[in-house]
Order: C-alpha cells, then structure tokens, then sequence
C-alpha cells in the first residue's frame, strides 16, 4: 500500500468547513433512508466507492448488513487497515461479482460521474438495478458543474489548493452561463462537462425518484445533487 494519506487524512485536513459540506451527503442519505424505507426493509446496504471508509459512522447504523466495494484495490487495502472488522472488496460497479437482488439498499457518493462515458455510466446504473431488491432504495449523489455553482467551485478550488483538472475560469464561466450540452463534450469522467441533470434523466430509466436536492444547502451550496430513488416492488 501506498505510503500517501488516505482520502480520510486529507479530507479532514483541509479544514473544517471542507469536512462539513463533504460529510453532508451521507447525514441526508442516513436521513432519506429513514424516511424512505422502513426499518424492516434495512437488513442489507452495498456501498459503491466507499474509499477508506469514511461514511461508515453514518452508513453502518442504517442496515444488519453491509458491503464496501471500492474500484481500486490501493483504497481497499486503505478500508481495511481503518476498518478490519467491515467487509470490503474491490470491484467494478459495471460488472459486480454480487447476486440479483442481494442488497436492501445501495449508495454511491461522488462516484459514477468517475465513469469515462455514458456508456459506461448506463452500464452501472443497469447493475445496480439488479442487485438492489424490488422495492429497495438507491441513494446516490454526484456533482453539481453548473449554473452559479461552477464558478463557486472555481474560486473555492483555488482558494483551498484543491483545483480541478481541466477546469479554467473560462471554462467554469461557460459551465455558469449555457447550458450543459454545449461542455459535455469535454466529459471524460471528471466534473469538466458533466452534466447532473442528464445523469438524473439516465438515472430515472430504470428507477422511480423519490426525492432529489442539492446539498449541503439548497439555495445557499448547492454543492452536489443527492437523489433517493427507488427499485419498483
């Protein structure tokens, strides 16, 4: 394993507001999983692209069972040393190694826009369509790159060291003012050209939406897009 700090240390280590507006999609997921399924309904939670762990105080208590599966086996072995006693494995979400309908419940947090294309995001919403039971939840969030907020990250990025691959001011400005189509040719799964609202429409081919809003504050951060949806029964 690397000798390199884990997504956990440099989340953390960036100050407390950064921990606060990343740490927020999994306090509404907990609370939309609440709202949405009853307790009889948790017996099982799949995390896709769990990293080292960091959700699990808010993503444990939700379900008897869960799994982690992470895409690189460098960030397994980082869940395993932070957290021995929790199941993890590495794999890809477009072909999981896990049975039809096994899971209650299925996450993903900043993930399937990582994705190289459409295809591949298609791909993985088809899968965990099917290991998600009828009738279970699908809880996801992914990144908001337009509107006001795209010039928000800019200037934020920069401030905290933190700037993105690719994402100019310019760039972030045509994110701000058109619409989406006219970036997305620049998608190669990262945030440049990614587009929320067409992977909310993808999204929705397979499962019913129940609920979606940005987080950490609707008006004020609209940081990232957090959608629950659902498998039907």
């Amino acid at each position: 394993m690397s000798n390199r700090s884990t997504y956990s240390e440099r989340l953390l280590g960036k100050g407390r507001a950064v921990a606060w507006q990343r740490l927020a999609r999994f306090r509404h997921a907990a609370k939309a999983v609440r709202k949405h399924l009853p307790a009889t309904r948790r017996k099982s939670l799949l995390d896709i692209g769990a990293a080292d762990g960091i959700g699990l105080p808010y993503l444990r208590p939700l379900a008897e069972r869960m799994l982690s599966v992470n895409y690189y086996e460098e960030h397994t072995q980082e869940f395993r040393a932070a957290h021995p006693s929790d199941p993890v494995m590495t794999a890809d979400v477009r072909s999981l190694p896990l049975d039809d309908g096994a899971y209650d419940i299925v996450v993903s947090f900043e993930t399937l826009h990582l994705l190289p294309g459409w295809s591949d995001r298609e791909r993985a919403i088809h899968e965990i369509h099917r290991v998600l039971r009828p009738g279970g939840l699908f809880v996801f969030s992914v990144p908001i790159e337009t509107g006001l907020t795209a010039l928000f990250k800019y200037f934020a990025r920069r401030a905290t060291g933190n700037e993105l691959d690719g994402m100019t001011f310019r760039l972030a400005l045509k994110h701000a003012l058109s619409a989406a189509g006219t970036v997305e040719s620049l998608d190669d799964g990262h945030q440049v050209g990614f587009s929320a609202a067409r992977f909310l429409k993808l999204a929705a081919t397979c499962f019913g939406i129940r609920e979606q809003r940005p987080v950490p504050v609707r008006v004020l951060l609209p940081m990232n897009l957090l959608v629950v949806a659902g498998k039907q029964a």
